[in-house]
Parts: structure tokens; C-alpha cells; sequence
């Protein structure tokens, strides 16, 4: 079928290189990997049925989702993405299962949660005894944390983990209701292990959270061991190929060895000790599992902003006086739809990649022994996960709304971008709560830099009071100097805003520490909303600047920076000109030049989502298809319906005939 004119028309009139953005995003290197995984996961036939997973219902999705783990266990080893310790092959990996399962699946947590568990917390005996099982699929996994009350608040969670000397076991126990687990993925059918987070407790004093090995089902029977009860949670609103469970465990045993001994040991007498480290080591896995889901979210929101633009420069809408009806991408207001969607994907995408090498630059730190950074860590990972999986949602839904009436069909393939980003909202980390710790965080390093401390890296901004001084201009890198300042000064001014108010409570309203915190959660929650903004600005513009770009695209991508942060300068103008970072004219200023980067951005639209290089498989959708054959796909979606197998539907005789004569014969 020949390419739809319009689409084939906009990728010609377009002044940049597709192929050149796709290499900044992931690398010369990466964009062929990523893209060679995406197309072994398309030509093979084993995964066809993924793209109606939507369509069936649950027991029949779940037999199809092991079905292809099995395939899948397979084509790891053959294609070589078995090896756990090389991030290029974690990533080969994780291209591939996206696209055999379009969304989450099984085992998604024992590669994604598991497996880095084991890798983080384990010592290296631990990690040779433990690692080559999981990576040959004999222990099948997941990451046992939150409980049916205590999510967010990992120190509340109450499962214990008892040590017995006399056996040199972990007694692990659910002490009542409130602390089954609940929610880790695969554990609902699928897994057999598990890392599972409790309280260690030692001739009855507690020592806090640890992570212990701990083994569920018989690894021949798949039967739940003695003093083990576990199943699934049931129908999710989305995301059901995977299945969330719950556990139980009653006076449970496991091996001494199998608590994770990188930071904490417990030698057979009963001796506990721990290396002097934060208590944020505990966590890493979870910190680890943030970085991934900030490029997670970024990942959807592209799809989904893929999907709205390319059906807008097919669909036409309402005749203008020549009797021609515009392309809908034309029209400003669609413009103001996507074009912010378009920017703040490409921005989570230079996020996330930033996210990753701090992540990974911290990780060699502790390595050797310097924990310094784990604080920033946290605050950079909470504040960008919680942001990225809030403002992808958003911009999620406005894209199928951009759609019309399609964008309701699951012919649109947005609804199911949407059910599987929407659950990062609250996984790893509710989005409130992790502000709340971050703007928490926020107040102490501000203390800090008032009492002379050198700050982290992240936050060694808040050392500056100085207004804006750059000047507006309206010229692409000044523009970018200048709303960076603003937003800088934004967050310090916000920062030192609810610090104040802070002490004002603790000083008049004769309150404790927590109790003042409580006071101003709302204004804690708005200062980390406005760093994680400030942080996606900050690491867009840097990673742009920082590419070698040919100068038409790397222009393009700097019109995107700028259109980008205007676009949230303008939208949160209350606060920065409650702050002072700008004053009034310079608001007018930002909103004119904001509309006229939307003719800027309007020449290569399809271009810039073509760059994020997603196959029509991943994006299983009739609107975004590459060729732009939109109506014809849909038709055959439609046609498609299991209720046309039948020209009459047995319902016709069973129901409505007889309940017809039966109201004609009282007539």
C-alpha cells in the first residue's frame, strides 16, 4: 500500500535528518542495537498474539504471556542478551522484551527488580551462587516490598525476619493482616523466589530493613512450600499480562546465608554488623528501579506524542473559504496540544539519560567507599521519577484527546500507553509522597548552604541568592541563559520560602520538627515539583548543547529547549512572577515568543517523532502507523470485531425476537 501523500509530503518538506536526532537519542551504536531488537521481536511469529493482549480475557492472557516468556527464555540465549552485568545488554534486552510483549509482562520484574537485587545487595559469593540460576531462568524472581498497608514508607513495612541461632535460620514471618505483601509483579503465579524486604530482628532487637533470598514454590512441582500461601491479586487497570501477587508467610525458614550480605552480615552466633554506611544502601535496588521508570515514562510519552502527530498531519478537519480542509496539525490549537507533548518526551528522554550516568558515577563512589552522594541520589531519582511519571500521564491523555473520537478506540493504541505509564505514578514510590521527601531534602541542603557546606553537585545551586541577570533577548542560547537563571531562582526562592515558614512554626506555634513539616506539605510538594522542572530544563539543554549535532538539527532541538521551558514558564506564571524570577513584560515577552516557535516546531513535527524510532509494532496502532494509512487500518481493526463473526448475533433469536412477539401479542 503506497504512503499516505500528506505524511510522505511532511517528511519531505522537513529541513532536518531523522536519523541524525535517533543517533543522539541513543547513540550511533545504541539506535542500531535497539533497533535490530526491535525487529527480531517483529519477524518473529512466536509473539503475534501480543498485540491483541488487550482483547483477551485474563486466564487466556496469562497462558499466551508464559507461552512467550518461554520462547523468550530461549531467544536471550540465542541472540546473547542473557549477560546481567553489561549495561549494553541489559538495555538489548529490555529493547527486546518491550517489543515482544508491548507492555509489561511475567517476568518483568525479575529482570527488571530481581536480578538487580541480587547484583546490588548480594556479596560476590552470593552473586555467583545466586546470579547464574536467575540468568538460566531456574530461579524465576521478583522484588517483595510494599504490603497491603505500607507502601511508600518502606521503614512501616512489618513482615520480620527472626534470626534463630540454634538452626542458623531467618524465621520469616506476616505478623497480621496489614503485612501481607501485596503488588510485586510475578509473584501472583509466576515466580519462584523472591528478594523480599523485612525487618531484621536479632534476640529481639530490631535492626531495621534488610533484603533476604527467599525461595516460594518447589523449583519442580511449582507447588508453594510449607508455611507459604501466594496468589494474584486480580484485575489491575492495566497491565494484566503481569501478575501482581500477594504473600503470606507463617513462621517461614530460610538459610542464614540467604540474607544479602554487601552491607549487613550476620555470623552464626548471632553477631550482627554492618559496614558504616547510609541507610539508603538498603534501597539502591528501588533507586535503581526510579532511573529506569524516568526513562520508562519518557519512552510513552514519545509513542504516544508519535501517534497524535502523525494522525494530525493526516486528518483534515473543516474547509477553509479555497473549500480545502487543513491538516489538523495546522491548526495552533493541535499545535499547543502536541507540541508540548513532542518537547517534554525528548526532555524525560535527556533526563533519564542524565539520571543514569549520576546513578552510575554515585554507584562507582560507594563501590569505593565514598557514600557522600547517596543523599543527592535519592533527591535527584524521587524528584525525576515521581515528575516524569506525573507530567508524561498528562500530556499522555492530552495526546489521545488530540486524536478525537479514534483517540477512545483501542484501534488508537493510546489507551494502553496510558494504562501502562499511569501505574509509575504510584510504583517504586507514590508521586506525593516522594516530593514530600524531596522537598524535605530540599530544606536540608539549604541549611546546609547557609551554614557554609559544600553542596552535592545536583543542589549546588541553592548556594545562589543573586537574582536573574541575563538579559532577555529572544535569541535562541540567550533565551535558554535566561529562563535557566529563572527557573534557578524560582527554586531557591521556594526553597527558602517554606524553610522559613518552617522555623516561623516551630518558633510561634510551639510545634515539633514533624508536626511543622506537616504544616507546609503543600508548599514542600510545589518546591519539589518546580526542582524536578527545573532538572528536566537543566539536563534537555545541557544534553542538546552538549551533542554533535549538524547545525540545522541541532538549531531545531535548541527551539525545542526553548519552547519547552518557556512552555512551563508560562504555564506555572504565578510562581515565578510571586518569586520575582521575571516581571511582567518579560511573562508577554516568553508568551509571544512561545507562539512563534510553534511554526518553528511546525515544519518538522513528524520528523522530530519519526527520530524517536518506534516500529508500527510498538506502537500497535492504526493513527500512528509510519505509512500513514490511517482510515484503511482502522476499517480492517473494525472489521476485525469478534461481534461480526456472526451477520446475525445469536442474542438476535435468543432475546430480542422473542421479546418482540411477546410485545406484539398484549397489543
Amino acid at each position: 500500500m503506497p504512503t499516505n501523500t500528506d505524511i510522505a509530503a511532511e517528511r519531505a518538506n522537513s529541513n532536518i535528518n531523522a536519523r541524525d536526532l535517533t543517533f543522539t537519542l541513543y547513540g550511533e551504536d545504541g539506535a542500531y542495537r535497539r533497533k535490530l531488537a526491535f525487529e527480531r521481536a517483529d519477524k518473529d511469529q512466536a509473539f503475534e498474539k501480543s498485540k491483541k493482549f488487550s482483547l483477551m480475557d485474563r486466564d487466556k492472557l496469562y497462558d499466551e504471556a508464559i507461552r512467550m516468556e518461554t520462547v523468550v527464555a530461549q531467544r536471550l540465549q540465542e541472540y546473547g542478551y542473557n549477560n546481567s552485568k553489561d549495561i549494553q545488554t541489559f538495555l538489548d534486552r529490555g529493547y527486546f522484551l518491550s517489543a515482544v510483549f508491548l507492555g509489561v509482562h511475567p517476568f518483568a520484574i525479575h529482570f527488571g527488580g530481581f536480578i538487580p537485587s541480587i547484583l546490588g545487595q548480594g556479596t560476590p559469593e552470593q552473586i555467583q551462587e545466586f546470579l547464574p540460576k536467575a540468568e538460566c531462568m531456574e530461579y524465576i524472581g521478583t522484588y517483595c516490598q510494599t504490603e497491603l498497608s505500607h507502601g511508600s514508607f518502606v521503614r512501616g513495612l512489618e513482615t520480620t525476619a527472626t534470626y534463630d541461632k540454634s538452626t542458623e535460620e531467618f524465621i520469616l514471618h506476616t505478623p497480621n493482616l496489614s503485612a501481607i505483601k501485596f503488588w510485586p509483579g510475578g509473584l501472583g503465579r509466576s515466580c519462584n523466589y523472591a528478594v523480599l524486604m523485612a525487618q531484621l530482628v536479632i534476640t529481639g532487637k530490631n535492626y531495621g530493613i534488610h533484603p533476604f533470598m527467599c525461595q516460594l514454590r518447589d523449583l519442580n512441582t511449582h507447588q508453594p512450600l510449607p508455611g507459604v500461601e501466594v496468589g494474584d491479586i486480580n484485575y489491575k487497570f492495566g497491565g494484566n499480562a503481569l501478575d501482581n501477587g500477594y504473600l503470606i508467610l507463617t513462621h517461614y525458614r530460610i538459610p542464614r546465608t540467604h540474607l544479602l550480605m554487601k552491607y549487613a552480615q550476620v555470623s552464626p552466633d548471632g553477631t550482627y554488623t554492618r559496614q558504616d554506611v547510609p541507610p539508603q544502601i538498603a534501597y539502591l535496588s528501588m533507586t535503581f528501579l526510579r532511573t529506569i521508570l524516568v526513562t520508562a515514562s519518557a519512552s510513552s510519552l514519545a509513542k504516544a506524542a508519535t501517534i497524535a502527530t502523525r494522525y494530525s498531519a493526516v486528518r483534515r478537519q473543516t474547509a477553509n473559504r479555497d473549500g480545502i480542509e487543513p491538516q489538523i496539525l495546522d491548526y495552533q490549537t493541535q499545535q499547543m496540544k502536541l507540541f508540548p507533548a513532542i518537547c517534554t518526551a525528548y526532555a524525560l528522554h535527556f533526563s533519564g539519560a542524565a539520571l543514569q550516568s549520576a546513578y552510575n558515577d554515585i554507584l562507582a563512589s560507594v563501590g569505593n567507599g565514598d557514600m557522600s552522594r547517596l543523599s543527592e541520589l535519592h533527591c535527584l531519582t524521587s524528584g525525576l521519577k515521581a515528575y516524569s511519571a506525573d507530567i508524561s500521564s498528562h500530556h499522555i491523555e492530552v495526546c489521545r484527546r488530540s486524536c478525537g473520537g479514534h483517540g477512545y478506540s483501542h484501534a488508537s493504541g493510546i489507551p494502553d500507553i496510558y494504562q501502562q505509564n499511569v501505574i509509575n505514578c504510584t510504583v517504586e514510590g507514590e508521586s506525593t509522597v516522594l516530593y514530600l521527601q524531596v522537598g524535605r531534602s530540599l530544606v536540608k541542603f539549604l541549611k546546609k548552604a547557609d551554614s557554609g557546606e559544600k553542596l552535592p553537585p545536583a543542589l549546588a545551586f541553592l548556594s545562589e541568592s543573586s537574582p536573574p541577570t541575563a538579559k532577555l533577548t529572544l535569541r535562541t542560547e540567550s533565551t535558554l541563559d535566561f529562563c535557566v537563571s529563572v527557573f534557578k531562582y524560582n527554586i531557591v526562592q521556594l526553597s527558602r520560602a517554606v524553610t522559613h515558614q518552617i522555623a516561623q512554626s516551630l518558633s510561634t506555634n510551639s510545634v515539633n520538627l514533624e508536626a511543622a513539616l506537616a504544616l507546609h506539605s503543600l508548599e514542600l510538594v510545589k518546591t519539589a515539583q518546580a526542582f524536578a522542572q527545573y532538572l528536566t530544563v537543566v539536563m534537555f539543554v545541557d544534553g542538546v548543547k552538549g551533542s554533535k549535532l549538524n547545525p540545522k538539527e541541532k538549531l531545531c532541538m535548541l527551539h525545542m529547549c526553548e519552547f519547552y521551558a518557556i512552555h512551563n514558564i508560562v504555564e506555572e506564571s504565578g510562581q515565578f512572577l510571586k518569586n520575582e524570577a521575571l516581571n511582567a513584560e518579560q511573562l508577554s515577552q516568553l508568551c509571544q515568543h512561545r507562539t512563534f516557535l510553534l511554526t518553528k516546531l511546525r515544519l518538522n513535527a513528524v520528523t522530530l517523532v519519526d527520530a524517536f524510532d518506534y516500529p508500527d509494532r510498538l506502537l500497535n496502532s492504526c493513527l500512528g502507523r509510519y505509512d500513514g494509512n490511517v482510515y484503511e487500518a482502522l476499517y480492517e481493526y473494525a472489521k476485525d470485531s469478534t461481534l461480526n463473526q456472526h451477520q446475525v448475533h445469536p442474542s438476535f433469536h435468543k432475546y430480542i425476537k422473542p421479546m418482540r412477539e411477546a410485545l406484539k401479542a398484549k397489543l
